[in-house]
């Protein structure tokens, strides 16, 4: 087409080109203001959600530092009534505020009874009243209202007997304290013999927890304000929840020559609520756990084991009461001999079990009943369902302390023999020993004997094998290699069986036990 027209396609966009308008230089201008001119592009609006967080975050944010500041000033006073100070901290805990504060102090410190008592090692000291928090003790009777000068004026000195069996109490009372001029209160010498009684038996309470049901009090004489006096309890009866305690108030013979005046005596009935027999809230605020995290919560402990709260509920349903027996004296009288426990502790291979059956074996031959629980036997039977875990060790030994202490509390020598690597769990297996005593008793004895042995000389002998096996890495979580042993502080026996034979060793336990009149080589009632 392009030959018929007479010129080709190329000379037709020369010729277009020549005849385009050229664009104004104003058009050109006004094109770039318009550019320039053009309004920003806005950045578009957050979602709904974004600001609602955002709100929400802040609100919690202002709330938890409103809550801080209002509740700081009470986090001493809580802290100090989950974790208060122990007895020994309550003794050099009072710092007297003048002369005359000091003065009684130290009278009471230096007196004569004050020296004897704390000679004694079954009495224990202590100063209740300094346990209270600060700024809770203006809720308190003894330990605020009625304390301070003219009154009460330093914390009384307290000693309990093991096993709730009696309480002494020295304390200072001044002249606010009147009801007639000059004369204490009677009213407060009750108030003081309510809890000094009640703090004689607290001790074998379940959970340490008891309610006034009974208070009869006669008064013999005047007690003149300003003068010292001295509260004695004897607990003379228990019975389940229930125990029975006596006591008076005397004065304090501060001269030469002088007598104890008796100004108050009383009986009294004291009743541990049916709620205190079923299970303890034990509060952790806060619990450094294994992951090194900070947490919050609460557990009931009932005895040394840690129930979940439904479990608690479920167990407290089931309304279990405590059926009391033969008190343990009858019952050491009716079979001829006490009844405890020898705990031998150390690593394997240590000769642990082979003492434990030579002790046994001599303990009968002199007419003793006595039963060895070994760490592998009950392995077979009761224990068959824990591994060896640190979780399932603790189960372990919290099982075979409760087993050893209801064969001593029958009268039976148990004979236990576990490796027990941790000084925690020990310390569970005494205290349960040592807190089943009644009125009146001893508390169950408990011998820990440390069978300790290198660890170099336990894998020479390793008679099963396991050290190899460990140090092969067949076996976990194995004492002495992949996992730890506290090696006792204070046990009461210690046996090095590298230097001593199996007939040396269990002389030494055996002269041991005579020597402290837990046994005789004849059998007699004990």
């Amino acid at each position: 087409m392009s030959s018929r027209l007479g010129f080709s396609a190329s000379r037709f966009r020369v010729l277009s080109l020549q005849f385009r308008r050229p664009q104004a230089p104003l058009v050109r201008s006004l094109s770039a203001v318009a550019e320039c001119a053009a309004p920003p592009t806005l950045a578009p609006w957050r979602s709904h959600f974004r600001r609602a967080a955002a709100f929400t975050g802040s609100a919690l944010l202002l709330t938890c530092i409103g809550f801080s500041i209002v509740t700081f000033p009470e986090y001493k006073s809580i802290a100090a009534i989950l974790s208060p100070p122990s007895d020994a901290d309550t003794r050099s805990l009072f710092a007297p505020p003048d002369d005359d504060a000091q003065a009684k102090e130290d009278l009471i410190n230096s007196h004569p009874l004050t020296a004897s008592l704390r000679e004694n090692p079954d009495m224990l000291e202590s100063r209740p009243h300094l346990k209270i928090p600060p700024s809770w003790k203006k809720r308190n009777l003894t330990g605020g209202t009625l304390s301070g000068p003219g009154r009460v004026v330093v914390p009384p000195f307290s000693w309990s007997e093991k096993g709730g069996k009696s309480y002494v109490q020295i304390s200072h009372v001044g002249t606010d304290l009147c009801g007639h001029m000059g004369i204490i209160h009677g009213g407060f010498l009750a108030t003081m013999l309510d809890e000094g009684l009640a703090r004689c038996c607290l001790p074998i309470m379940p959970l340490n927890i008891a309610v006034t049901a009974k208070l009869a009090v006669s008064y013999k004489a005047p007690a003149i304000a300003d003068q010292y006096l001295v509260l004695r309890a004897t607990t003379v009866r228990v019975e389940g929840r229930k125990a029975w305690v006596e006591g008076h108030i005397e004065t304090l013979p501060t001269e030469e020559g002088q007598q104890p005046i008796v100004l108050a005596t009383a009986t009294a009935l004291y009743v541990s609520p049916k709620q205190a027999s079923r299970g303890r809230l034990w509060q952790r605020p806060f619990q450094w756990s294994k992951k090194r995290t900070w947490e919050l919560g609460l557990e009931y402990l009932v005895g040394t084991s840690y129930l979940t709260a439904g479990q608690c509920d479920k167990w407290a349903k089931t309304n279990i009461t405590w059926h009391p027996s033969l008190s343990r004296t009858e019952r050491n009288q009716l079979r001829g001999q006490r009844g405890f426990t020898v705990w031998f502790t150390g690593l394997s291979a240590s000769g642990k079990s082979t003492i434990a059956t030579a002790l046994e074996q001599h303990l009968l031959h002199i007419g003793l009943a006595a039963y060895r629980l070994d760490g592998d036997n009950v392995r077979f039977g009761l224990n068959k369902d824990l591994g060896f875990s640190e979780k399932d060790r603790n189960e372990n030994i919290r099982r075979i302390a409760e087993v050893a202490k209801l064969f001593a509390d029958s009268s039976t020598i148990a004979l236990t023999s576990f490796i027990s690597p941790y000084r925690a769990d020990r310390q569970i297996a005494r205290d349960l020993h040592t807190s089943a005593s009644q009125a009146g008793e001893d508390p169950l004895a408990f011998i820990e004997v440390f069978v300790d042995v290198s660890l170099a000389e336990a894998e020479k002998r390793d008679p099963k094998g396991l050290y190899k096996k460990a140090r092969a890495g067949e076996i976990k979580d194995f004492t002495g290699i992949s996992a730890p042993y506290e090696a006792p502080e204070a046990p009461e026996i210690t046996i090095r069986t590298d230097d001593l034979s199996v007939e040396e060793s269990v002389k030494q336990i055996v002269d041991y036990l005579a020597d402290k009149g837990l046994i005789s080589e004849t059998k007699e009632t004990r």
